[in-house]
């Protein structure tokens, strides 16, 4: 199972996001009894290892964190932030492609940036 470490490197290093700790442990317990079913779907340990991955991070990330952009310091001190604006559809995207036997769909749900429509026909 990914580790609270590999999970908080993906975030700050891949999407620029600081998630607190508990939250982290928390979507990584959410996770972690899917790891059977990766493993009965045939899986690879690579593969297992990015949908946990993902998983985790859509999880942990599911409030449309901030994004560092833009630091500065030597004592102008500086931060500057972007709210995500949905970017976290292209993570269920790459998800589903790794995950054709759908172990984690139920976990993260669907993707809320998607439209739906339901039509009535009598």
């Amino acid at each position: 199972m990914i580790s609270s470490t590999q999970a908080y490197e993906y975030l700050k290093q891949m999407l620029g996001v600081g998630v607190p700790a508990f939250i982290l442990d928390a979507a990584i317990e959410t996770v972690a009894p899917a790891e059977q079913s990766m493993i009965d779907a045939g899986y690879s340990l690579a593969q297992r290892m990015m949908v946990q991955t993902y998983a985790v991070v859509i999880i942990a990330a599911a409030g449309d964190p901030r994004r560092v952009t833009s630091q500065t310091a030597p004592s102008g001190a500086s931060q500057s932030f972007k709210y995500a604006e949905g970017s976290l559809a292209w993570l269920r995207r790459a998800l589903a492609a790794l995950d054709p036997a759908g172990t984690v769909t139920a976990l993260i749900g669907p993707d809320p940036a998607t439209n739906t429509m339901f039509m009535v026909v009598c």
